[in-house]
This record gives C-alpha cells, sequence and structure tokens, in this order.
C-alpha cells in the first residue's frame, strides 16, 4: 500500500511541478545561457523524489573533495534512471550526457531538452561527434558534463567496462575528471514494490586532476577510474553489512 501510495504522490507532484518548470523555462531562457536557474528548480523536483517518502534516506561522502570554481567531466556508475535526480545531491551546474530517446520521453524528456542536457544517439558517429563538440562549449564555458562511462544501466548491479567517450571529453577540454559512486537505486524495488526503509548512498571519489589527465592516455584513464570505482561500490556494500549486523 506505501509503495502505490507513493507512486501516486510522485505522479501527481511530478505533473503538478512541470507547469511552473515550464513558465520558468520560458522566462529564463533569453539571458540564462546555461540554465542556472532551471538547475536549481531542477535540484528542487529532483530531491523532493526522494524526500516524499520519510522512510528513505540520502547519504553523501566526498563532497568536499569537490573544487567548485572549476568546470568537470563528471562520470558516475548507471544502476536505474533514479541514478539522474540522485546526482543533483552534488553542489555544481552541470549538464547530462543522455541517450536521445530518453529526451523524448513525455516530462522526463521534456525537462532534460529544456535544461540543455546534451543528447547522443548511440551507434551514430555524427552524434557522438556533436555530443563532444556540445560538451567542450558547456566545459569552455564553465559548467560540469556528467557522462555514464558504462554507456548503458546495469544489468547485475555491477560496474561494467568503461567506455573512453568521457575521459577523450576531458582531455580535448582540458579538464579534469570527477568520479562519483552511487548504491541503492539497484536494489531499490524488489517486484513493484519499494523498498522501505532503504538508503541511497553517494561517494565522491578523488578528483583526477586535469594535468593528470593531460598527462595520461585515455585508456589507462579510463581503465584506473573504472577499478577505482569497483573498488569504492565495494567498499559501500560491505560497509553496508557491516552496519545491518550491528
Amino acid at each position: 500500500m506505501a509503495s502505490v501510495l507513493y507512486y501516486f504522490v510522485l505522479v501527481l507532484f511530478t505533473v503538478t511541478y512541470f507547469i511552473p518548470f515550464a513558465v520558468l523555462f520560458f522566462l529564463t531562457v533569453p539571458f540564462d545561457r546555461e540554465r542556472a536557474l532551471l538547475h536549481r528548480a531542477s535540484r528542487l523536483w529532483a530531491l523532493t523524489i526522494f524526500r516524499l517518502c520519510p522512510a528513505w534516506k540520502i547519504r553523501v561522502e566526498g563532497r568536499e573533495k569537490i573544487d567548485r570554481s572549476r568546470p568537470w567531466v563528471v562520470v558516475t556508475n548507471h544502476q536505474s534512471m533514479l541514478d539522474i535526480p540522485l546526482m543533483y545531491v552534488l553542489p555544481l551546474n552541470f549538464k547530462w550526457v543522455s541517450k536521445k530517446e530518453v529526451q523524448r520521453m513525455p516530462i522526463f524528456g521534456w525537462v532534460l531538452r529544456m535544461h540543455g542536457d546534451i543528447p547522443v544517439e548511440r551507434g551514430s558517429r555524427r552524434s557522438a561527434k556533436r555530443m563532444m563538440e556540445r560538451t567542450a562549449e558547456r566545459l569552455e564555458r564553465g559548467t560540469s558534463v556528467i557522462v555514464f562511462p558504462e554507456g548503458t544501466r546495469t544489468r547485475t548491479g555491477e560496474i561494467g567496462r568503461f567506455k573512453d567517450g568521457a575521459f577523450y571529453v576531458a582531455k580535448n577540454a582540458g579538464t579534469g575528471i570527477l568520479p562519483v559512486v552511487l548504491d541503492g537505486n539497484w536494489d531499490l524495488i524488489d517486484g513493484w514494490r519499494l523498498r522501505m526503509p532503504h538508503t541511497f548512498r553517494v561517494r565522491v571519489l578523488d578528483p583526477v586532476e586535469p594535468e593528470r589527465v593531460a598527462a595520461g592516455e585515455v585508456r589507462a584513464l579510463a581503465a584506473q577510474t573504472e577499478a577505482a570505482m569497483k573498488e569504492a561500490l565495494r567498499a559501500l556494500r560491505q560497509e553496508k553489512e557491516t552496519e545491518k549486523r550491528k
């Protein structure tokens, strides 16, 4: 019953919130080039998704590692669609690199488009090239970008092999890489029921500074970041099991 109530309230909240969001878009888009005000509105919507359920908690670690004075290429693991709203815990103005078909979804996809997020069409070199150009433009203007380096959602809950795209972007733009590990979205749903209580975890790892990115080889950077994030995910889950036993 609690899950049904949550689904109902979530849909009602999202549809209702979309109206002032759309109004804000039309009022601010002519002068707010980086959609900073829309980002704040998106952040409010995103984090409210988790606050709608009093039995849910978000635990964030490592926020102090983020240098907010510079843009980052943020890489994170992909467990579910809830990864997107969960990443709004980061104190950065950012744009998502997301699959083009996601931006065609009603309401959610419309918000991504109004937010100025960057679409990419899987398997299209032309689309990939345009994505690289747009991410470079955003980074040059001081806005971070977030990429799922696995390219798709996990089917096992584990982190898959990283593609090189995000690391090419960082190297070409002269920016650093900020690895962020998420956990809690993969095991949230049991059938159609939502787990309550439940904790979502976000861990910001040590950044890969621009100097290291510039000096490193792209595939090696991807492999090293993948290994660090896999180790961090294992640590998060071990800590979770330890807490359960207490």
